[in-house]
């Protein structure tokens, strides 16, 4: 319908400017109104010194997904505060990551 049109319009046109996320490799696999999901993969010069992925990284993963997943109406959505837990280590290769209201 016209909300799936539009989320995919915005999410292009963000992705269209975002370098980071381009230097990410950042894909955004699945995308609803006010959802997505994003995958990347997670590069050798991306892991810490204990070779897994550096906490900054998954962050950016998240926050990518939650700006495409905040975005998707139209109207220009920024997060003012954010944490998150790490349950598991990412190793380096595919990471994905979902958002939705």
């Amino acid at each position: 319908g016209a909300a799936q049109v539009l989320a995919e319009r915005v999410v292009a046109q963000m992705l269209e400017h975002d370098e980071f996320s381009r230097w990410l490799g950042l894909e955004v696999t699945d995308l609803a109104p006010n959802a997505s999901t994003v995958r990347m993969t997670v590069r050798p010069e991306m892991a810490n010194g204990f070779g897994v992925c550096h906490g900054g990284i998954a962050f950016s993963l998240a926050d990518s997904a939650l700006a495409f997943a905040s975005n998707t109406h139209g109207r220009l959505t920024v997060s003012i505060e954010n944490s998150i837990r790490y349950p598991a280590a990412i190793m380096p290769g595919v990471a994905s990551f979902s958002m939705g209201k």
